[in-house]
C-alpha cells in the first residue's frame, strides 16, 4: 500500500464517521486542482527551505470556509513534509468515494473524440467485469495517433498506436541483423 494511499484510506474513514465524505472530497480535490493550477503555490508548499509555521497559515488563510477536516489534514501533510503527495492522495480518495458509491472512475485517452457506440461498448465492458457504475471521463490528444489508453484507477491499459509504434521500434532496435551478404 503506498504511502497516498495510506493517508487516503485514512481521510476516508475521517469522513465517514463525520458525515462529510462528499464535503470532504469537495475541498480536498479543490486544493488539490488549486495547487496543481498555481505551480508557485505548490512549490511554496513543497520547499524544504521555507517555515512550515509560514506554509501553514498559508494553507490556512487559503482553506478558510473549507471543511474543518480538510484544513486539519492539510496541516498534518504539512507537519509531515508530505504536501508534495496531495495530487496523489487526492486521487486515492476520490477513487476510495466512488468506490464506496459503487462507482468507478475510468479516464478513457483518444486521438479523436468518441462516438457515442464506442462510448456505450467501454462502460458496458467496463460495468460488466467490475459490477460498478462506470463515471466516464473524456480526454482527446492527437499524439497518441489512435487508438485508446484507459486508465482505472492505478491500471492503465495502452492501446494506442503510438504506443504499439514504440514497441515496433523497440523490437527492430532488438532484433539482430543477418550481416552475411549472399553472392549472386
Amino acid at each position: 500500500m503506498s504511502v497516498a494511499t495510506t493517508y487516503a484510506e485514512a481521510l476516508h474513514l475521517s469522513a465517514i464517521d463525520g458525515g462529510a465524505v462528499e464535503d470532504v472530497r469537495r475541498d480536498l480535490g479543490a486544493f488539490a486542482e488549486a495547487m496543481e493550477d498555481n505551480s508557485e503555490l505548490g512549490h511554496v508548499l513543497v520547499n524544504p527551505e521555507l517555515e512550515t509555521r509560514a506554509k501553514k497559515a498559508a494553507v490556512e488563510s487559503l482553506t478558510d470556509g473549507a471543511h474543518p477536516l480538510v484544513r486539519n489534514f492539510l496541516q498534518l501533510l504539512l507537519d509531515r513534509g508530505r504536501m508534495g503527495d496531495l495530487a496523489e492522495i487526492n486521487a486515492a480518495f476520490a477513487e476510495r468515494v466512488a468506490s464506496a458509491a459503487g462507482r468507478i472512475d475510468v479516464h478513457a485517452l483518444t486521438a479523436i473524440p468518441l462516438d457515442d457506440a464506442l462510448r456505450a461498448r467501454i462502460v458496458e465492458r467496463i460495468t460488466q467485469q467490475t459490477g460498478l457504475q462506470v463515471d466516464l471521463t473524456e480526454q482527446v490528444d492527437p499524439s497518441i495517433v489512435g487508438g485508446i489508453v484507459l486508465r482505472v484507477g492505478e491500471l492503465v491499459l495502452d492501446a494506442s498506436l503510438r504506443q504499439k509504434l514504440d514497441d515496433l521500434r523497440r523490437s527492430l532496435e532488438q532484433a539482430p541483423v543477418d550481416n552475411a551478404v549472399s553472392a549472386a
